[in-house]
């Protein structure tokens, strides 16, 4: 990896964890649901968008989505409804040409999702997205900490 991507990759990681309120000193004792996953743009050539997000008891929203190329990274806001169906706005921040559009979707009683993205240039997606393991509940070893 060459020593700008290292460094677009640490930049847009400390980005990440400052978007999501993640501090030592502010990190909460409860968890959140988590959802980490990358989805493959509809539009051909395009890279990935990598998704990183957490949801609150009262279905908020939040986290950070980027392209998988490290060309540019967003903030994402929405509420998921008790029903499943969920609506996210993906708006760039000042690193990069980050995916911008609403996403549109529904979380089915398996955890499959099936998501639409609508955005300019690479930021659309359409199908079903496939999410990693919730990071914020795996269970922690040790005295509890990360």
């Amino acid at each position: 990896m060459s020593s700008v991507k290292t460094l677009q990759l640490i930049a847009f990681s400390a980005f990440a964890v400052a978007a999501i309120g993640i501090s030592p000193g502010s990190a909460k004792t409860t968890t959140m649901p988590g959802f980490t996953a990358s989805t493959p743009s509809s539009v051909p050539g395009c890279p990935y968008i990598i998704w990183r997000l957490a949801r609150d008891e009262g279905g908020n929203v939040r986290g950070v989505a980027y392209y998988s190329d490290l060309s540019g990274m967003s903030s994402v806001t929405g509420q998921r409804k008790a029903n499943g169906n969920f609506t996210l706005n993906v708006t760039p921040t000042s690193m990069g040409a980050g995916p911008s559009g609403t996403v549109t979707g529904r979380v089915d009683s398996y955890g499959s999702i099936q998501a639409r993205m609508v955005g300019p240039g690479c930021a659309n997606i359409n199908g079903t997205i496939n999410a990693n393991a919730d990071l914020n509940s795996i269970p922690r070893g040790g005295n509890g900490g990360g």
